[in-house]
């Protein structure tokens, strides 16, 4: 079977692999049991497969085939799937936690089964899915393909950081990049109640900007240069006073690294800062930032932001009010697994019906066709051309 491979850092290679089934004798055949062989229907590259691919270690074992986000049919399943069957088309879960364990660690670093990371991904034409019956999900009749696809990870990872930080109504919420995951976080801090959302992102891409608005971000600002690329008349009032009393600029210590979108919030808040923060991008200068906006006494930052490197993070000693601040920080993998997904898609088909401008499938702006064409995806998501926020390849196998 054709599949992509990582093979050095800055490529990946199509490579004809031995073809996946399910094993009647050996040591897999127990446990095949419970899976499914699928084939990928639609697939979406993701930001973290760039990071494998051009930034990061990679796989830690020679043909690892990448790929974690997609809808799938099913080929095979074992004799103990109860919920599954050949032909079914159906979300995988991108995380796949051990049973009992929604946050995919059990204790170890990344022990969660992850597609395209420890266990062979579905960038080939036929992949296997461990425990089918709880990594699976069914789709909701009349949801359409892009809002699915982008359920399985996107919503399901920005989802989680909303729930961690425990958004409540009444709360102000900023988040931290205008990826995928950030717009998916506030979409969801949005309908838990939030009272109001702030984004950083990119001043350049009017799709994520646009989508920003869609999903109830009161406030955008520029992670460049502070611009405020769109606020509410409530953040332009504020802004304005702001600018025209400098007594109002805050202590400078309280901007560890000077950052202009930082004291843009503090002008937009009052100089209160907000109750938290959800990072989805930015890298490990986004905690900093977060440290110094979240709110003394019960401020708290969720991240479900990969980190680069291996070495340590520095957070400033005045934002964490000399280690008395009251504030508190989570590191988080995505929650998964089917009760999760599933949650996801039926939230997803709820916004759909009521308004297609405001579901998850808006996230898909760039389309291809062909199993071949996934490199190319790969690439794009890599470099993020104008107007790009994810993308959808049609495998047609």
């Amino acid at each position: 079977m054709r599949a992509f491979v990582y093979t050095k850092k800055g490529y990946i290679e199509e490579k004809e692999l031995e073809d996946v089934h399910l094993s009647t004798t050996g040591d897999t055949a127990e446990e095949d049991r419970c899976a499914c062989v699928l084939k990928p229907v639609f697939v979406s590259p993701c930001s973290s497969d760039a990071h494998t691919v051009y930034a990061g270690d990679g796989p830690r074992r020679p043909d690892l085939i990448l790929g974690h986000e997609g809808i799938a049919e099913v080929l095979e399943a074992g004799d103990r799937v109860r919920d599954f069957k050949k032909g079914d088309l159906v979300a995988v879960s991108a995380v796949m936690p051990e049973p009992g364990d929604i946050y995919g660690h059990a204790g170890r670093p990344f022990s969660a089964a992850k597609l395209g990371r420890n266990i062979d991904g579905m960038w080939s034409e036929r992949f296997k899915v461990p425990m089918a019956d709880a990594n699976l999900a069914h789709i909701p009749e009349g949801l359409s393909m892009e809002s699915a696809l982008m359920a399985v990870d996107m919503m399901a990872t920005g989802a989680t950081a909303a729930e961690e930080a425990e958004i409540t109504e009444g709360i102000s919420v900023l988040v931290i990049g205008s990826g995928a995951v950030g717009l998916m976080a506030a979409m969801s801090a949005a309908r838990m109640g939030a009272w109001r959302i702030y984004m950083i992102g990119s001043d350049r891409n009017a799709a994520s900007i646009e989508a920003a608005r869609q999903f109830g971000v009161d406030a955008y600002i520029s992670y460049k240069d502070g611009r405020l690329i769109f606020a509410d008349d409530e953040a332009k009032r504020l802004y304005r006073v702001w600018a025209l009393d400098s007594s109002l600029h805050k202590d400078p210590r309280a901007n560890y690294t000077g950052n202009p979108a930082t004291e843009t919030m503090f002008a937009i808040t009052g100089g209160e800062g907000v109750d938290a923060a959800l990072i989805c991008g930015d890298g490990n200068k986004a905690l900093i930032q977060a440290s110094d906006l979240i709110k003394y006494g019960g401020g708290r930052a969720v991240n479900v932001s990969y980190m680069e490197g291996s070495g340590t993070v520095e957070l400033p000693i005045f934002s964490l009010g000399r280690g008395m601040s009251g504030k508190s920080f989570k590191f988080c993998l995505s929650r998964g697994g089917r009760t999760w997904t599933e949650s996801m898609l039926k939230t997803a088909a709820e916004l759909e019906k009521k308004d297609a401008l405001s579901a998850p499938g808006i996230l898909v702006t760039h389309h291809l066709k062909g199993f071949d064409k996934i490199p190319e995806g790969l690439k794009m998501m890599q470099e993020r051309p104008d107007g790009l926020i994810k993308i959808m390849v049609e495998t047609g196998l």
